[in-house]
């Protein structure tokens, strides 16, 4: 029975124990329930506070997690690391900590490239440019250099030629001042010799008055017996008119005669030959009878020839001819006359060419080809003279020489002397023709000539 009551004891302590133990739990877990509402309620604020500086899903990012492990190595927190590290970057960017990004970009507004690139890239590209400009600058550096050498090498090039040339104005100048008392002594022997000159030349034209007044009365004189003269001569010429015995023209002369013919072979013979001093290429014109080699009395033109011939070899008293020109339906025959105005086989005839010809047959007529007819008369036996004289036989002119334009005063002297020689030129011409009129002595043209001759003359053009 006391057994059980112990027991009884003990448990009912146990359980009062118990009870107040329970007790005591709730009191204390009404304590840390009421302290866990304040604790979750400062964590929400201090939750909500954090979130203005880092969110939970930034605190998964790798790049910021390392910056906290930066931070923690600091001994600093995450924004304040952070801001160390802004502030560093703006000093070095800037110069100035407290710069932001507003006040880096205003900073930076004037700078190329800034507004769109990276200040990085910028810099670099300055820094190239600069590279590029320094060297320039050293390029440019050397080029002035040389430019300097080049510009002391000049100066002192300039200064010996300023030496060179001050010597040479010395000498030049004391040269002048010999030339200019050389010129001063000339000048005073010239004056005197004007002065000479001035008196020779007023007596010399005195003189020169005298002798033309004397000349004149001599000329008046010559004229009075010159018209007295000519009286005297139409007096005897008509008291002598019906008595003179005109002599036969030359040019109307017979050379020979066509002694044979042949026809097929375009060929004639002729009755002279080397006894008559007759050589090869002489040509000779054909007439039927000797009545019809005299000059047209209106024209002075001969007649031309039937035919022309050119002797192509020589015989003893005949020569073989080859017919050049044959006039159609009046053939060559023998019994026909033969006549070359150059050519005579018992007397030497006597020529004076003068003026222009066209011996060449390229219709310009020059005095250069006057030689060409000299040489052909010459070559048939005739004798080529250079002055008019009693012997003359024959004149044979070619065409008038062509007088110039009158030069002016001021032409040069070349053109005068030309003027002047053409014009004497043309006055022997017009002497020659009135002396022949007067001597009747026969006047050959150039196409007289040809066609008395038997010459065919080629044309060039």
């Amino acid at each position: 029975m006391a057994a059980r009551t112990s027991v009884g004891y003990v448990f009912g302590g146990v359980m009062a124990l118990a009870f107040l133990l329970a007790a005591a739990f709730f009191i204390v877990a009404l304590v840390l329930y009421a302290d866990n509402g304040k604790l979750k309620q400062q964590v929400d604020a201090q939750e909500d506070n954090n979130r203005e500086y880092v969110r939970q899903s930034d605190r998964a990012d790798p790049a910021i997690i390392a910056e906290v492990d930066k931070a923690r190595q600091s001994n600093a927190s995450l924004v304040s690391y952070l801001m160390d590290q802004v502030e560093t970057t703006y000093s070095k960017v800037t110069g100035n900590p407290n710069d932001r990004v507003e006040t880096l970009e205003e900073k930076t507004a004037g700078i190329e490239g800034a507004a769109s690139g990276n200040l990085l890239s910028v810099i670099r590209s300055l820094n190239s440019q600069i590279g590029s400009l320094e060297e320039a600058r050293e390029a440019a550096n050397d080029g002035r250099l040389a430019a300097d050498t080049r510009l002391r090498e000049m100066t002192d090039r300039v200064g010996e030629l300023e030496e060179q040339q001050r010597q040479t104005v010395a000498r030049l100048q004391g040269q002048l001042r010999q030339l200019e008392g050389d010129a001063e002594s000339y000048r005073d022997g010239l004056q005197g010799v004007e002065q000479r000159f001035a008196q020779e030349l007023s007596k010399a034209r005195t003189d020169a008055e005298d002798v033309e007044r004397t000349l004149r009365q001599q000329i008046g004189q010559l004229q009075q017996r010159n018209l007295v003269l000519e009286d005297q001569v139409s007096q005897l010429q008509g008291e002598a008119r019906g008595s003179i015995l005109t002599p036969k023209d030359e040019a109307s002369l017979v050379d020979g005669t066509v002694v044979n013919t042949n026809p097929n072979e375009q060929e004639v013979f002729i009755s002279l030959g080397r006894r008559q001093n007759v050589i090869l290429g002489m040509t000779f014109a054909v007439y039927s009878d000797r009545s019809q080699i005299r000059p047209d009395a209106q024209t002075g033109e001969y007649p031309r020839g039937k035919a022309a011939i050119e002797v192509i070899n020589v015989g003893e008293t005949s020569s073989r001819c080859r017919i050049l020109t044959e006039r159609t339906g009046n053939p060559i025959v023998a019994g026909d006359v033969i006549a070359n105005a150059v050519y005579d086989p018992d007397k030497q005839y006597r020529f004076l060419v003068a003026g222009n010809f066209d011996s060449n047959g390229d219709r310009q007529r020059t005095p250069a080809e006057r030689e060409e007819i000299i040489a052909l008369i010459e070559d048939w036996g005739g004798i080529a003279v250079d002055a008019f004289t009693g012997d003359v036989d024959f004149l044979v002119l070619g065409a008038s020489p062509v007088l110039p334009p009158e030069p002016g005063v001021n032409s040069p002297i070349a053109i005068v002397e030309q003027f002047i020689r053409k014009e004497a030129e043309l006055n022997r011409y017009n002497e020659l023709l009135d002396q022949a009129r007067r001597t009747s002595v026969p006047v050959l043209n150039e196409n007289r000539l040809y066609t008395l001759i038997g010459r065919v003359q080629s044309r060039t053009r």
